[in-house]
C-alpha cells in the first residue's frame, strides 16, 4: 500500500501473501491489537457450550452404548463361529 492509499490495512494479511509471523501482533501499516477483540457476547458463548453439551450427550450416551453392544455381538459370533469349527 503506497502512504497516500486510504484501505484499512487486513490484519491477516491479503490473499496469496503469506501468513503473519506472529499472529497476535499487527502487520506493518496495522493498528491495534488482535487479542484486543473484547468478550464473546453471551448468547454465542452459551450457544456454544449448549452444542458441546448436546454433542457429549450424544456421542457417549447414545453412540457408546451402541457400538460396544456392537462389538460384543461380534464377540459372541466369532466365539461361536470357532466353537463349530
Amino acid at each position: 500500500m503506497s502512504p497516500g492509499d486510504e484501505r484499512p490495512a487486513r490484519p491477516y494479511g491479503a490473499p496469496g501473501e503469506p501468513p503473519l509471523p506472529v499472529p497476535w501482533r499487527p502487520p506493518p501499516g496495522g493498528e491495534g491489537d488482535l487479542r484486543a477483540k473484547g468478550w464473546v457476547p453471551l448468547p454465542r458463548l452459551a450457544l456454544w457450550w449448549g452444542l458441546l453439551v448436546l454433542g457429549d450427550v450424544v456421542f457417549y450416551v447414545l453412540l457408546t452404548p451402541i457400538w460396544i453392544g456392537l462389538r460384543v455381538a461380534a464377540w459372541i459370533a466369532e466365539l461361536r463361529s470357532r466353537a463349530r469349527r
